[in-house]
């Protein structure tokens, strides 16, 4: 019995994206683990009415100061490098991609492509080929959303935006205004 907790990845920055999601999830698993530990530990030791040496103890302090100081700056650091790596690649479109218009409505996405074709609450695109979305509204703020591509764009009236994927796959993937 599977327990997907995303759909399944439609292209390759998806996946990216998932995995960046996956480490932020275990890098707090392992924080949970570190904080709770030692309280569990010392609620035990140190309950009420239990006889233990409370003297206090000498500790470097300057040591213990800067390992826990160092040590989570630099893993944020490095969660931090990913994820605006990941940022900048998801915002930069590849040169030689296909453009595709899209404007969102009341009630509706209107999608028009390079040919003529127009597509109503539909998008077909080829598999394997870069396409570029350019996003405007027409009526309200609107937010542009393919769970399959991990892409969400908030879409304003009078301004245009861009998002752009690659599907890894041929499909039927929904879109949805969130």
């Amino acid at each position: 019995m599977s327990f997907p907790v995303f759909p399944v990845a439609a292209s390759r920055l998806a996946q990216q994206t998932d995995y960046l999601y996956w480490g932020l999830i275990a890098l707090s698993l392992v924080v949970l683990f570190i904080v709770a530990c030692p309280i569990i530990y010392f609620l035990i030791k140190y309950r009420q009415n239990k006889v233990v040496d409370r003297s206090p103890v000498r500790l470097p302090q300057n040591t213990i100061e800067i390992t826990w100081t160092l040590i989570p700056t630099l893993v944020m650091i490095c969660f931090y490098v990913w994820g605006a790596k990941q940022y900048f690649g998801i915002e930069r479109p590849p040169p030689g991609s296909m453009e595709i218009h899209v404007i969102g409505k009341q009630w509706m996405w209107k999608i028009q492509h390079p040919e003529g074709n127009r597509e109503i609450n539909e998008l077909h695109v080829p598999a394997g080929r870069i396409v570029k979305l350019t996003l405007t509204s027409q009526d309200v703020i609107h937010s542009f959303f393919l769970p399959e591509f991990r892409i969400k764009q908030d879409v304003v009236p009078g301004r245009y935006t861009t998002e752009w994927f690659k599907a890894a796959r041929p499909g039927k993937y929904h879109i949805y205004c969130s």
